[in-house]
This record gives C-alpha cells, sequence and structure tokens, in this order.
C-alpha cells in the first residue's frame, strides 16, 4: 500500500489481529505508522504476530482476549 494516509501517533487496536484478515490490517495501518495494540484469544499466536510486525518494522503490542467475555475486555 502506498502512502495512502498518514498514521503517525495513532495507534490501532485490532481484535482478532493474530491471524487472517486482521494481521493483514495490522500489517497495512503499521505501513502507515500506526502503533497497533493486537487481541485475539490465543497468546502464542500473537507473540508470533508481533514477531512477524516487528520484522517488518512494524511496532506492536498485545494482549490476550475474549471479546466476547466482558472481564477480559476491561
Amino acid at each position: 500500500m502506498t502512502d495512502l494516509f498518514n498514521l503517525e501517533g495513532k495507534t490501532a487496536l485490532i481484535t482478532g489481529g493474530s491471524r487472517g484478515l486482521g494481521l493483514q490490517m495490522a500489517h497495512a495501518l503499521g505501513s502507515q505508522g500506526a502503533r497497533l495494540l493486537l487481541s485475539a484469544r490465543k497468546a502464542e499466536e500473537l507473540m508470533e504476530a508481533q514477531a512477524e510486525l516487528n520484522a517488518h518494522g512494524i511496532k506492536a503490542d498485545w494482549h490476550a482476549a475474549d471479546g466476547s467475555k466482558e472481564e477480559d475486555i476491561k
């Protein structure tokens, strides 16, 4: 994706960010300068996604949570 928009200084929360469309969205937003917070149920997959993004120079943090459980998202 070329420089369609600049997201420097912005943070994006991406649910389902460990794989599939969520991970692809993380790559797209991160390549435009957004800092990322990935959320998904499996910590192991989140760690792998973080490593993949970091290898491409994209800053990403993660939090394992089940979005359908209120106690996980508080």
